[in-house]
C-alpha cells in the first residue's frame, strides 16, 4: 500500500488535520471545558446513538459572533489553569499521560427497545451461474471482491479511569450475586497493556494487502469523572462519555470524526457507547465486547477479528481469510474438541464461555462435540452475526451486559467467534440434508412413504432383498474428489482476482459435504481428506442403518412426515444425517452435490408478503434456538418466498452458508517472565515460515511485569520498526 502523498496530498492531507485540531485528544481540563460547550442551547445533544461532534460544526455556529469569539478565548484559558490546579490536587496528571479520550453522546434513556436486525443478503457470486457450480463443480464468479476489513478490540488496563470505572462497578455486586466477579492475582493478564495493539497493526499494515480494507478499533468509554462535570457546571453529564484512545494515536492527523489516513489505509476508532445494544456502561468482558461486533456500524460483510496480542508474521493474502470463490476460511483444531454438556461452575475461563456455547449450538443442531476454534486472527461475516443474533436475541443481550468475564457462578457468556464458525459449518449441513429430504424426495405437502423411504435408501447406497426388506447394514466409503486439487484451487482463486496465499492450504470445502464425520467425542489429528493423491484405504467410512436411520419411532417423532424424517437424521441422530451426506457425497461424483439438489422443474406455491420484508428474499431455513421447536416443512419454509422454484431456493440457501478448512502454519506462546519472553522471541525470529502468531500474556508475578514489557517493546520495535502515519511522533 502506498504510504508517500504527493506535495498535493499533503498540503491537502495537512488542511484537513488543521479541520479537527480543535477538538483533538482531550486531557481532563479540556474534556470538561470541550463538554460544557457542546451541552449549550445552541448545540443541543444529539439525539442519534453515540456520534461525535465534529469541529467545523461549531465554528459554522459562531464565525459570524467574533465578539463571542474572543470571551470563548478567554474562558478556555481561565478554565485551563482552573482545570490544571485542580489536576493537581487530584495528583491525576502523571497518570493521564500513557492516555487520551474523546468525548461523544449518549442518546437520552430511556431506550425503545431495538428493532430486530434484518438478515443481510449475500450476494458473493452470480446468480446466474449458481445452477452449475453447486451441481456440477463449474466455477462461478462474482461481479467484484469485496474489500475485507481487519478488526481489533483494545483497552489500556493501566488508565485510571478504567481503574476506578472497575472498582465502582465491582462494589455494586452483592455477596451472593452469581455474576459478581472472581478475585484473583492473575487478573491483571485481561487488562495489561504493553504496547502491543500499535505493533499488531503495524504487523497487518507490512503483511497484508486488502485493496479497500479499512482498519477498525473498537475501544472503551468512560462517564465524564464528577470534579470536571461539577466543576464546568456539566447539566447532563449522563449523556457524555469519554472514549479512550491509544496514546500513540496522534488526534492532530485526523481525517475525519474518528477517522485517520496512511495512504489508500484507513483506521477508524469506535467505541462501545456507539455500537452496544443493550449498553449498560463501562465493560470489562472480552466475550461481551464480541457479542456485540455484529452491531459494528459500517463494516464490510467479511472481516478479520483481532486481538491485540496478535500478530502478522510473514505476508498472507485474502486467501488465508475469505475469498467469494470457497467462501470463509476457518482455522479449526480437530485434536481438540468442546464437549456439547452444558458446563457447570466449576469450569473456568474460556472454556466456560465454550461449553456455554456448544450447548447452545448441540440444542439447535443437534449433540456433538466440536473443534476449538484456533487462537489467531479469525474471519466472521456480518451476514452470520445478524442471524446469530435473530436466534438467540436474549443469549447475545445478555451477555453485553455481563460486565466482567470470569464470574463466581453465572452462566457462561456467549463466545461469539467460536458461534459463528460452527454455525455456518452446520448450516451449510442442515441445507444439505434439507434440500434432500424435504426438498427432493418429500411431497410438496410433507409426506412421507416406503416409496420415499425405499429411494432413500438406494440414492446412499442401500440395497433390498427380493422380498423388498432392507439390507439394514451399509458401509458408506467417501470417494475421491476434485474440489480441492492444488491447481484447481489456484486456477480459480486467480479466476476470482486473488493472489493465493503461499502459507495456506485449503484442506476441506463445504462442496465437499462435512468435515466433523467420524470426529467422535475425543477428535482426530486431522480433517477428513479427500482429494485424489489420498489412499483409497485412507479414505472416511461409515456405517448407515435403515431402520435407525429413515424409520422414525413414533414415540418420537411422526414417520409419515419428510420434515420429521429430516430432523430425526439431521439432529436426533447427526450420525446418521453425516453418514448419509458422505453417501451423497459420493453420488455426485469427483465434482459438485447433483445428488442432494432438488429437480429444476419443482416449484411450491408461496404467499410473499406485501410490504418489503427484507427476510422474505434471504433463503433460511427455521430461525429457532431449537430444533424441536422448528417447522422444517416445505411449505413452511417457503411460504413467505417470493422464489417458488425449489431448487434455485436451495441453490441461494447453499450460497449463503460456504467455507472451506484452512491450515495456516501458526505459533501460540505463552508469555510468562522476562527470561522466558527473551528467549520466546528468539524463537518466533529463528522459525521463518509462519504467518500468524499469538502472544498470550500469562505473567502472574507482579515482579516479571516490567522487564517483560521491556523485551516485548525492544522486540517488537526490532521487528515492526516502521510507524504508520497516523502515530505521534
Amino acid at each position: 500500500m502506498a504510504r508517500e502523498q504527493s506535495g498535493g496530498g499533503v498540503r491537502r492531507a495537512a488542511k484537513q488535520r488543521s479541520r479537527h485540531r480543535s477538538i483533538s485528544c482531550f486531557s481532563p481540563e479540556a474534556i470538561a471545558a470541550y463538554a460544557s460547550l457542546f451541552a449549550s442551547p445552541a448545540c443541543p445533544p444529539a439525539t442519534r446513538m453515540a456520534k461525535y461532534v465534529p469541529a467545523y460544526y461549531l465554528r459554522r455556529r459562531f464565525v459570524l459572533a467574533t465578539a463571542f469569539a474572543a470571551s470563548l478565548l478567554f474562558l478556555f484559558v481561565y478554565l485551563r489553569h482552573a482545570f490544571q490546579d485542580l489536576d493537581d490536587e487530584l495528583g491525576l496528571t502523571a497518570r493521564l499521560e500513557s492516555t487520551s479520550y474523546i468525548p461523544f453522546q449518549l442518546p437520552r434513556l430511556p431506550l425503545p427497545p431495538p428493532l430486530r436486525t434484518p438478515l443481510r443478503p449475500v450476494r458473493d457470486l452470480r446468480a446466474s451461474c449458481l445452477d452449475p457450480h453447486f451441481s456440477l463443480g463449474e466455477q462461478c464468479l462474482g461481479d467484484h471482491v469485496d474489500p475485507l476489513d481487519v478488526l481489533w478490540t483494545w483497552v489500556n488496563g493501566s488508565d485510571f479511569l478504567l481503574e476506578e470505572a472497575k472498582e465502582l462497578a465491582q462494589s455494586h455486586y452483592d455477596k451472593n450475586d452469581p455474576f459478581r466477579p472472581v478475585k484473583t492475582v492473575t487478573q491483571a493478564r485481561l487488562y495489561r497493556d504493553h504496547d502491543e495493539l500499535k505493533y499488531s497493526i503495524r504487523s497487518v499494515v507490512e503483511n497484508f494487502k486488502s485493496p479497500g480494507s479499512r482498519f477498525r478499533l473498537l475501544t472503551t468509554d468512560f462517564p465524564v469523572p464528577d470534579a470536571y462535570a461539577n466543576k464546568s457546571n456539566l447539566t447532563t453529564p449522563e449523556v457524555w462519555r469519554l472514549g479512550q484512545l491509544p496514546q500513540w494515536l496522534d488526534c492532530d492527523r485526523r481525517v475525519g470524526a474518528g477517522r485517520w489516513r496512511d495512504g489508500d489505509m484507513e483506521l477508524v476508532v469506535t467505541h462501545h457507547g456507539q455500537f452496544f445494544g443493550p449498553y449498560n456502561g463501562t465493560v470489562f468482558n472480552s466475550l461481551a465486547i464480541e457479542s456485540q461486533l455484529g452491531h459494528v456500524p459500517e463494516m464490510s460483510n467479511y472481516f478479520i477479528y483481532m486481538n491485540d496480542d496478535l500478530f502478522m508474521l510473514n505476508p498472507v493474502t485474502p486467501a488465508t481469510f475469505y475469498t467469494s470463490a470457497y467462501g470463509i476460511v476457518l482455522h479449526l483444531q480437530p485434536d481438540l474438541l468442546v464437549k456439547p454438556d452444558r458446563p457447570t461452575t466449576k469450569v473456568k475461563g474460556e472454556w466456560r464461555s465454550l461449553g456455554e456455547s456448544n450447548w447452545l449450538l448441540s440444542n439447535r443442531f443437534g449433540a456433538r462435540s466440536r473443534p476449538y476454534v484456533a487462537h489467531e486472527a479469525k474471519p466472521a461475516g456480518m451476514h452470520l452475526l445478524h442471524e446469530l443474533h435473530t436466534i438467540w436475541p436474549e443469549v447475545f443481550a445478555s451477555s453485553a451486559l455481563h460486565k466482567f468475564r470470569e464470574t463466581v457462578m453465572g452462566d457462561g457468556d456467549v463466545n461469539t467467534m467460536f458461534m459463528s464458525a460452527h454455525f455456518v459449518v452446520e448450516r451449510a449441513r442442515e441445507a444439505l440434508l434439507w434440500a434432500w429430504v424435504v426438498g427432493t424426495l418429500g411431497g410438496t405437502d410433507d409426506a412421507w412413504g416406503p416409496a420415499e423411504a425405499q429411494r432413500a435408501w438406494r440414492e446412499v447406497g442401500g440395497a433390498f432383498a427380493e422380498d423388498l426388506a432392507a439390507v439394514d447394514d451399509l458401509v458408506v466409503t467417501s470417494a475421491h474428489r476434485e474440489t480441492l486439487e492444488t491447481e484447481r484451487v489456484r486456477e480459480t482463486l486467480l479466476a476470482h482476482g486473488y493472489e493465493p496465499d503461499q502459507l495456506t492450504s485449503y484442506v476441506f470445502s463445504s462442496l465437499d459435504g462435512f468435515p466433523y464425520l467420524n470426529l467422535g467425542p475425543n477428535g482426530k489429528p486431522s480433517f477428513p481428506a479427500l482429494t485424489p493423491d489420498i489412499a483409497e484405504m485412507a479414505l472416511p467410512r461409515c456405517r448407515l442403518s435403515y431402520s435407525q436411520c429413515f424409520v422414525v419411532d413414533k414415540m418420537v417423532g411422526d414417520g409419515s412426515k419428510a420434515s420429521e424424517v429430516f430432523k430425526h437424521l439431521a439432529f436426533r441422530d447427526p450420525r446418521c444425517g453425516d453418514c448419509v451426506i458422505s453417501g451423497l457425497v459420493k453420488a455426485s461424483g469427483s465434482l459438485g452435490l447433483s445428488a442432494f439438489l432438488p429437480p429444476a422443474e419443482r416449484v411450491v406455491p408461496t404467499t410473499p408478503p406485501l410490504d418489503s420484508d427484507v427476510d422474505a428474499d434471504v433463503p433460511h431455513l427455521p430461525l429457532v434456538d431449537n430444533w424441536q421447536k422448528g417447522d422444517f416443512s416445505l411449505q413452511a419454509v417457503m411460504a413467505n418466498s417470493r422464489e417458488t422454484n425449489v431448487r434455485q431456493w436451495t441453490l441461494q440457501l447453499l450460497h449463503r452458508y460456504r467455507y472451506v478448512l484452512g491450515s495456516t502454519p501458526m505459533m501460540f506462546e505463552r508469555i510468562v517472565s522476562g527470561p522466558q519472553t527473551s528467549m520466546t522471541v528468539r524463537k518466533i525470529d529463528a522459525t521463518k515460515d509462519v504467518a500468524l502468531l499469538c502472544m498470550n500474556d500469562d505473567v502472574s508475578r507482579p515482579n516479571q511485569d516490567a522487564e517483560v514489557s521491556r523485551v516485548l517493546r525492544m522486540w517488537f520495535d526490532r521487528r515492526w520498526g516502521r510507524a504508520t502515519a497516523w502515530e505521534r511522533e
